[in-house]
């Protein structure tokens, strides 16, 4: 084992040599403007010599075999040299193996599910693409698709923009280029095999470059948006769907409960797009959620018992004829009890252009009962409001 750790630590640095093999396109931030690249400037040029260097010096490991390193820096676009593909594919099943078992042993009382969340976090494309941009590892791969340096180049500045005083999680504002996890996955897998396949070494090289971790705190203070978003209205007993649309190169995800539009968010990215909804939709859904149970405590008195309103359905009809709003719809939520005592709890909605009223009344024995009680509490709460 000295031997390994001797290895993974030894410096080698390549004497700057002339080659005619060039990086056609380096993903560096400080590049000169679009034109500059595409006239073929050398000096926004390496020599792969050079960047296979530059890359085990951010490693602290030196390759046996270089030729591993160059071929986990080359995009498929570079035909005339092996690309990454393979080694992606090997890196990417390794880094699972390697997070499941690290937060495996790290939280042994973890069930399941919980452990699938952590390993995804870590191992995700805007996981993986932030380390490539963390440790400088976007500057040194070799390809020949100029479309692809602007994309990285947004990605860069905007990670950068956000600082390190929070942990991006679930999808920042931005899509992360697939290409920047690739090479992580690609860098990995060479790794891997030119250690003989030895996971003990290859942790003790990638375990640095892929701080810090996503771990269980980080991931309860920021749980999954649209996992929530569910649980949540499962526990009412309502359902969800989100809808995927797209303007141009935008996507667009629409949030709807029980049929209703709730909430929308836009990325350039489609899962960004549906975690950006999820959290919308939460955080309506949430401030409701708050203001039915503040209603709901304001109709009790000292004895404990609500106060309802006779007539409070006319009274909110009356209110939406007055408001130009559209009638209001009442539905049973839940049905309690045997069928010789039966119980309902209704809800009543007013669906607006901009916002949705949604209230649910407390438990009754029938149904007109029920809506009344419901219809109650949302008069109570469009008094709140103002209304």
């Amino acid at each position: 084992m000295s031997n390994s750790n001797s290895q993974s630590k030894k410096r080698k640095m390549v004497p700057d040599v002339e080659s005619e093999e060039k990086i056609v396109y380096t993903y560096n931030i400080d590049m000169a403007p679009q034109d500059t690249q595409s006239s073929g400037s050398s000096q926004f040029m390496r020599n792969m010599d050079d960047s296979i260097s530059a890359v085990e010096s951010i490693l602290k490991y030196t390759f046996k075999n270089k030729k591993l390193l160059e071929e986990a820096l080359t995009h498929s676009s570079y035909t005339e040299s092996q690309s990454y593909q393979r080694l992606e594919i090997l890196g990417d099943s390794v880094l699972g193996v390697l997070i499941t078992k690290f937060v495996y042993l790290a939280y042994p009382e973890l069930d399941p599910g919980q452990i699938s969340l952590l390993r995804a976090a870590n191992i995700s494309t805007e996981k993986l693409a932030r380390v490539a941009v963390r440790n400088g590892l976007y500057k040194y791969v070799r390809h020949k698709t100029s479309s692809l340096n602007d994309k990285v180049r947004e990605f860069v500045i905007a990670v950068e923009e956000e600082g390190e005083e929070e942990m991006v999680v679930h999808g920042g504002q931005m899509k992360a280029p697939k290409v920047l996890a690739d090479i992580v996955e690609s860098i990995t897998g060479a790794v891997f095999q030119d250690c003989d396949f030895n996971f003990q070494i290859l942790w003790e090289v990638i375990r640095e470059l892929l701080e810090p971790m996503v771990m269980l705190n980080v991931l309860e203070k920021r749980p999954q948006p649209v996992t929530m978003l569910y649980e949540a209205c499962q526990k009412e007993g309502k359902g969800v769907e989100i809808k995927n649309s797209r303007q141009g190169e935008i996507n667009i995800a629409s949030v709807y409960v029980d049929g209703k539009f709730i909430a929308s968010g836009s990325s350039e990215n489609k899962e960004n797009a549906k975690l950006h909804a999820a959290e919308v939709a939460l955080s309506k859904l949430m401030r409701l959620k708050r203001t039915t149970d503040a209603i709901s405590l304001q109709m009790k008195g000292n004895s404990g018992e609500v106060t309802e309103i006779k007539g409070a359905k006319r009274k909110i009809h009356e209110l939406c004829i007055r408001r130009r709003w559209p009638k209001a719809t009442y539905r049973i939520e839940h049905e309690l009890g045997p069928a010789h005592d039966r119980r309902y709890i209704a809800s009543v909605q007013i669906e607006l252009s901009d916002k949705i009223f949604f209230m649910k009344g407390e438990e009754r024995s029938k149904v007109k009962k029920a809506e009344n009680s419901a219809a109650s509490v949302m008069f109570f709460s469009l008094l709140e409001l103002g209304y």
